[in-house]
């Protein structure tokens, strides 16, 4: 994505939240979303004040790749890992279809999930390692 479709994604936010756009943010914005198209970024704004989870709060950078980055698992091998890991978390129902992506809001919160869970891998290696030296 470009600065001015960076620019443009910041007037769709606007259209909903009435900000006031600069060439600050609109930089901020291309340097965190870049690596994404502008139609990606664009359905996750839309989807986010289409959610009743978080159509209420104010709209961040963070949030839209928060959702492209959920969205971004397509393949049929990734939904079904993250069907399985979903479920197994208590996410979605034990019936949710092995083939049917996540919601935004459940592929939102298995990504929290797992970030969690990272940390206190890492929490835990790094205590491993220190009580052997």
């Amino acid at each position: 994505m470009n600065t001015q479709e960076a620019a443009k994604l910041l007037a769709v936010a606007a259209g909903f939240d009435n900000r006031r756009p600069d060439d600050l943010a609109t930089a901020a914005w291309r340097e965190l979303l870049g690596d994404f198209t502008y139609e990606q970024c664009r359905a996750a704004i839309v989807a986010h004040y289409r959610d009743p989870a978080t159509r209420h709060q104010y709209l961040t950078a963070a949030h839209v790749l928060d959702r492209v980055e959920a969205n971004a698992r397509t393949k049929t091998a990734d939904v079904e890992t993250d069907v399985r890991s979903a479920k197994a978390r208590g996410i979605v129902p034990a019936d949710w279809p092995r083939r049917q992506p996540l919601d935004p809001e459940a592929a939102y919160r298995l990504q929290a999930a797992r970030e969690r869970d990272r940390q206190e891998s890492i929490r835990h290696t790094t205590g491993a390692i220190e009580a052997g030296a």
